[in-house]
């Protein structure tokens, strides 16, 4: 997911839209989540593939650059194996928001400790 938010701040800059790249990870408790967020200030998701960048081999990518599976692998990590959830949408200030949600109560956080 960094290095997606690292290509898309790079892609921003390619359109001519200079900006200060910042990639922003934030990290917060709720009760018994963790939720963690992943925000950039690239070029965003376009809305008519919002809802693909999880299927396995989506990319936007040239076929040099990725084959589209590390989002893939990392909803299956976050989500079958830890027990947590991971959704996107656009931020407000353009760029992509991923947010990672895990449970206390159920696996996977023990290594976070």
């Amino acid at each position: 997911m960094i290095t997606n938010a690292k290509d898309a701040i790079l892609a921003r800059e390619a359109i001519g839209k200079s900006v200060d790249g910042l990639i922003e990870l934030k990290a917060m408790k709720k009760d018994e989540e963790i939720e963690i967020y992943i925000i950039d200030n690239g070029i965003g998701i376009e809305q008519s593939i919002l809802d693909k960048v999880f299927d396995p081999y989506f990319t936007t990518k040239f076929e040099a650059q990725g084959i589209g599976l590390g989002l893939y692998m990392s909803k299956m990590i976050i989500e079958k194996n830890m027990g947590g959830k991971l959704s996107c949408q656009n931020g407000k200030n353009g760029g992509a928001e991923f947010k990672i949600i895990l449970n206390e109560s159920k696996g996977g956080l023990n290594e976070l400790s």
